[in-house]
């Protein structure tokens, strides 16, 4: 028998047995787990909260990219007066804000978002085994916002405090706005990076 006679006759036992095989009944067909409705409810409330997390992800990333490619270009380099320091400063601030603004509230608004979780599901495995809820993060967030505004404020008026006799005050104020921000802004992308990284 040839080459191509013995694989024909290799197919017809092949399908001949799978034949006998449904005609009793067996099946190599994977049966499929029936979901409960709690299982069901929580599958689709796990997939609204990806799909928010996901947007909110996007939008705070994209802040903190575009403020950090803008403190590595770096502010007025072509400004050549005091006066004209100071009203750049004052622009690029105005930048620095908007993109603050949008990374803490993306931020916050991903805190906000309790994670859906099953009927007896078990807590988990950390120094209490239960993890804080999303309002008591969001408490913690802005608590921990409204004293670092107090402290951005202090500070740059100790800047401007440094050269108060002089007309380098506004700028180096201006400065001190700028830089604190900015840190302020990396140290939320330490302390939350959690909620950064893609999943």
């Amino acid at each position: 028998m040839t080459v191509a006679g013995n694989k024909l006759t290799r197919f017809a036992m092949t399908a001949a047995l799978t034949v006998t095989g449904l005609a009793f009944g067996q099946t190599t067909v994977p049966r499929h787990k029936v979901l409960t409705p709690e299982q069901q409810r929580y599958q689709a409330e796990t997939a609204q909260w990806l799909k928010q997390s996901l947007a909110l992800r996007i939008q705070a990333q994209a802040a903190l990219a575009e403020e950090t490619a803008r403190e590595k270009a770096g502010d007025c380099p072509n400004a050549d007066t005091t006066l004209a320091t100071e009203q750049c400063l004052t622009e690029e601030i105005t930048k620095t804000q908007s993109n603050y603004l949008t990374f803490v509230s993306s931020i916050r608004a991903m805190l906000a978002l309790a994670h859906p979780t099953m009927p007896g599901e078990q807590p988990g495995s950390g120094p209490t085994a239960i993890p804080p809820s999303a309002s008591e993060r969001v408490a913690e967030f802005e608590q921990l916002e409204v004293h670092s505004k107090q402290y951005r404020g202090e500070a740059t008026r100790a800047a401007y405090n440094q050269y108060k006799g002089g007309t380098l005050a506004p700028v180096f104020a201006a400065q001190a706005t700028q830089r604190l921000l900015r840190l302020h802004i990396q140290e939320l992308a330490f302390i939350y990076e959690a909620e950064l990284e893609n999943r």
